[in-house]
Order: structure tokens, then sequence, then C-alpha cells
């Protein structure tokens, strides 16, 4: 379904699949809930299709109802939380970090401060699971090393690319089995060399029986 302003067209997604990263970013930070309700449907259609506020104004009822309809639809459609392991952008394969009881504590402690503002990062912790695979065998791969300049520029790429539907399921997946660890790494620079060495055991024996095999 299209939304027809001015002459300028923008789409309305019907699944979780047709909408971006980016768009779900824009809706979750500037979502507003003391406001009236006519504010916030013609937040949701802003930020959901790219379409001025300014310009949605100037709508008629009618055709605002049936954007609106569309998007409620969207909305209390339950998203996957299937993992998608592997996916292709531009001839480029990526996947999710296979092991994540072997990242390093700087990825983890990179993880938690994007955790603090989660929606406002989601490309940046993305781009964190997310890394090109390097090596392949059946089922089974690496990926590429931790470099927080890579994560940066392959944040740019998957806060466009990337839907909600990918990104929901990733998140789900690894928060679930990690997020306990993120409330600890906050204080771990406090504790002493013996302490951080039984952290990070304890930690490991914790993730492992939870990810997938490496090449």
């Amino acid at each position: 379904m299209e939304l027809v302003i001015n002459e300028d067209r923008y789409y309305i997604p019907k699944n979780w699949n047709e909408l971006s990263l980016r768009r779900y970013i824009d809706f979750m930070t500037t979502y507003k809930e003391d406001v009236s309700e006519t504010e916030k449907e013609v937040h949701l259609i802003s930020t959901l299709t790219g379409a001025p506020q300014a310009a949605i104004t100037d709508m008629k009822k009618t055709d605002l109802n049936k954007s609106i309809d569309r998007l409620k639809e969207l909305m209390l459609t339950e998203c996957s939380e299937d993992l998608v392991l592997s996916f292709d952008i531009d001839g480029v394969e990526y996947g999710f970090h296979p092991n994540l009881s072997e990242m390093k504590l700087k990825e983890f402690v990179d993880l938690d401060n994007k955790l603090q503002d989660a929606w406002a990062n989601m490309h940046l912790i993305m781009a964190i699971l997310y890394r090109p695979i390097t090596k392949r065998k059946g089922d089974k791969y690496t990926i590429e090393d931790y470099d927080y300049v890579n994560v940066d520029k392959r944040s740019k790429i998957f806060i466009d690319e990337l839907s909600v539907s990918i990104v929901n399921a990733a998140a789900s997946f690894f928060l679930t089995i990690a997020v306990d660890y993120m409330k600890i790494t906050t204080a771990y620079s406090r504790l002493n060399r013996q302490q951080k060495r039984q952290l990070t055991k304890q930690m490991k024996k914790s993730l492992q029986k939870n990810t997938v095999g490496t090449a």
C-alpha cells in the first residue's frame, strides 16, 4: 500500500521484513507517551513511512485512518524470533557471532555501553554481533575479528539494509543469554585479577551451551 501526499509517494510496510532498522529506530527513539492520540498517529505514519509530519497533517481524515489502520495492524503482528544466522548484502555474507563464549572482554564492554540506550544504538549492536564470514564449512563458519572501526562502518550499512525482523530475532537471542553478563561488566574494572579470571570462566561456562558451532 502506498501513501500519496501532494503527489509524493511513501510505502506503508505490510510486514516486519519490509521495515528498515532506520525507520524503527526513528520510531522508538522519538515516541512520546504524553501526547494526544492524533500526535501519536502522525508520529507513527511519519517515522514508519518517511512522510514529513507537516504533510501528514494536511491529509484527509479518511486517508489518514486507512494508513493508521494498516500500520497498527503491523504493530500488532508478532515479529519473528527465529535467529537469522547469516545474510548477504551487496555480495558480502555476514554471520551472527558463532560462539559468544569466545567473545573478548572489549566486545562485551562495547555491547554493554551500547545497551544503555539500546534502540538508538541498535545498528551498532547488530554490527558487533554480525560480521563478514571469513571461512565456511557447511553450516559452520568463522567471522571477521572484532574491530570497532569496521563495526562503525558496517553499522552505516546495516541501519538501512537490515529489516526489523532480522534485528528483533538477533536482539532477542543475544539478550536472553547475555543480559546478566552485561549487568556484571559495569563492575568488572573494580575486581582484582583473581576475581576477573574467576568471572571470565563463569561467564564462558554459562554461555557455552547457548552458542552455535564454529568451523
